[in-house]
């Protein structure tokens, strides 16, 4: 019986002894395991720390890249952040290199704040809009990819933490997901080595493209100034063709009254002739009345010294009588050519029948106040039948449009320059009038030849007369003083005597 106790007990002994054995082994090998599970999470941390370092470096490509075209500017600290990064990838620094070239040989005079595609010469600009444009599209896929960069990494994460937890649950779920978590790591770098290579691919055809788009300028530039110079060429022979303008007369004197300074002319109700209509007189024999005649030979002139083709005075209608026959007073005649019958008229802002037509440019001042007079000098060519077709006012607004049958340009004061508007219409519009060959006058030839007098200040004379308006003005600071040294005293008229009297 205690034989059988012995026995049991040793076997309950050895049993014990191997229970120890296997549970120490098991607690080794659950140790072993529990160290491998941490050296893996280790490593997941360290890849995710690879993947966020790559994550930064890709964000200051982003950002330089943005500053490249514009999209974003950069200051000299950020940039001194970024451009570590940029020089350290080979093709980063590429770009880099690219970039400042091109600043160097298309960005001169621009500041540099202003120095990216944006905002390169006019001559590229197409260019360079459509490379904003494509650094645009590059710029929403490279924020699409780095959104789902985030997301992919916020997901790693948490399976990462999920992995964690159940490390010691299941090593073979740790090992699937790191698994799948490399997966995905792997497809984020090749979807961004993807599209890296597809930004230099564009990026080096957007560059041929603008090499040839500037070569394609620089043709069109050339081919312009050539037909410029044409332009310039058919001018000058036309003008040489045309020698000077020739005007015809539009009517003449029938009859003069000296003695009361009328005139009466062939012109009338069926010429469309109105009151207030001024003409310039030339002498019959006169064979060009143009504006700006008078240049003949001296052997052509008459006594006075005055030219045939000059201009010899100035009428106004007063009055239209008949169908050919109106009346007129003389505005300014010369003594040592007076007006005479048969004396031909004309006036560059009526034609018989017909409305001659104007286009005015530049400042319009006629008493040099420094006011415009543009107002003044519409209504004198309008009064006189004329029609304005164009007109660049003095805001440097365009109004109107030239044509062949515009007969004159009406030049005033060519602008300062201080306001490139109105510089850039008044020399558009003088280069369209010379291309079209129309005929270029000043504003005080047209006023002449309109018989246009600005209106004159004056005092009456005679018994009537204010002495107040004679009184004499003495300097600011000092006084007038006679011979004798006694103050200048003002003259006055004599006081009237008798009614029988002058005075």
């Amino acid at each position: 019986m205690a034989s059988r106790e012995s026995q049991g007990l040793q076997i309950a002994l050895i049993l014990f002894v191997m229970i120890t054995v296997v549970l120490a082994v098991m607690t080794f090998v659950f140790y072993s395991k529990t160290e491998e599970m941490v050296a893996k999470v280790d490593s997941a941390k360290k890849a995710k720390d690879a993947a966020d370092g790559l994550v930064q470096e890709q964000a200051f490509w982003n950002d330089y890249l943005q500053h490249v075209v514009g999209a974003k500017t950069l200051t000299e600290a950020e940039l001194a952040v970024v451009l570590p990064s940029v020089e350290g990838e080979p093709a980063m620094a590429k770009i880099q290199a690219d970039f400042e070239q091109d600043v160097v040989t298309y960005g001169d005079g621009l500041p540099q704040e202003k120095m990216n595609y944006r905002e390169l010469p006019g001559n590229l600009l197409m260019q360079i809009r459509k490379l904003n444009v494509a650094n645009s599209d590059l710029n929403v896929k490279s924020n699409g990819l780095v959104t789902q960069r985030d997301v992919e990494v916020a997901a790693e994460k948490q399976r990462t933490k999920l992995a964690s937890d159940q490390a010691q649950a299941s090593s073979d779920e740790l090992a699937v997901e790191r698994e799948k978590f490399n997966g995905d790591l792997g497809r984020v770098q090749k979807e961004k080595g993807d599209q890296f290579v597809s930004y230099q691919k564009k990026e080096k055809s957007l560059n041929a493209s603008l090499v040839a788009k500037g070569k394609q300028v620089n043709e069109r530039d050339t081919a312009i100034n050539n037909l410029q110079g044409t332009i310039t060429t058919q001018t000058k022979r036309i003008t040489e063709l045309l020698d000077e303008p020739f005007e015809t007369p539009d009517g003449r004197i029938a009859w003069v009254n000296q003695a009361s300074g009328t005139v009466w002319v062939n012109l009338g109700l069926a010429d469309g002739l109105r009151r207030q209509i001024t003409f310039s007189v030339y002498d019959h024999e006169a064979l060009n009345v143009a504006p700006g005649t008078g240049r003949k030979d001296e052997s052509e002139q008459e006594d006075s010294g005055r030219k045939i083709d000059e201009r010899k005075g100035k009428i106004e209608i007063t009055r239209v009588i008949d169908q050919h026959l109106a009346e007129a007073r003389i505005v300014e005649d010369f003594s040592a050519a007076p007006i005479l019958p048969g004396d031909q008229i004309f006036s560059p802002a009526w034609k018989p029948g017909r409305k001659v037509r104007f286009a005015l440019v530049g400042d319009m001042d006629i008493d040099g106040d420094r006011l415009s007079d543009r107002d003044l000098v519409r209504n004198v060519i309008t009064m006189s039948g004329g029609r304005i077709d164009a007109e660049v006012h003095d805001d440097g607004t365009l109004e109107g449009t030239l044509d062949v049958n515009t007969r004159y340009l009406v030049r005033g004061t060519a602008p300062d320059g201080g306001d490139p508007k109105l510089l850039s219409e008044y020399s558009k519009l003088v280069g369209t009038a010379q291309t079209l060959g129309i005929q270029e006058i000043t504003l005080p030839m047209l006023l002449d030849l309109m018989g246009y007098k600005p209106e004159v200040r004056t005092v009456g004379l005679g018994k009537r007369a204010d002495p107040l308006q004679f009184k004499a003005e003495p300097d600011e600071g000092r006084q007038r003083t006679s011979s004798s040294g006694e103050t200048f005293k003002p003259r006055e008229p004599p006081r009237r005597k008798s009614p029988a009297s002058a005075y």
